[in-house]
């Protein structure tokens, strides 16, 4: 997907009341089972908070409470993402090597968001 197209989708998307972006996200997923040949690469907390998101709608969950909880899943990967790459950064000064490049994963985050890093 081209970055333009990208962004006027979320541009879009932001617009929407909680309620009708859950109702985008079930037709992107109906979509993707329909016609998409490869899976996005996902974090196992992404994952897991795709559980809890799916388990937390079929159980009518208000769409605030749904909004807080997805909100601190998403903190709790890039906290994990970031623990992941100092980690690696320590290991590779430890060994007094060169860092081994690792796959750039692909942004989840709206073109526009900032990320908060915690040293």
């Amino acid at each position: 997907m081209n970055e333009i197209l990208r962004k006027e989708i979320w541009r879009k998307l932001e617009g929407l009341p909680d309620d009708k972006a859950y109702q985008v996200l079930d037709y992107i997923n109906f979509l993707r089972s329909r016609y998409s040949q490869k899976d996005g690469a996902a974090t196992p907390i992404q994952r897991f908070g795709e559980v809890v998101q799916d388990t937390m709608r079929r159980g009518k969950v208000p769409a605030r409470a749904l909004r807080e909880t997805m909100k601190a899943m998403s903190t709790a990967d890039r906290v994990l993402g970031n623990l992941r790459e100092a980690g690696r950064e320590f290991l590779v000064e430890l060994e007094g090597g060169r860092p081994e490049p690792s796959a750039p994963e692909p942004s989840k985050d709206p073109p526009e968001a900032r990320e908060i890093v915690v040293d």
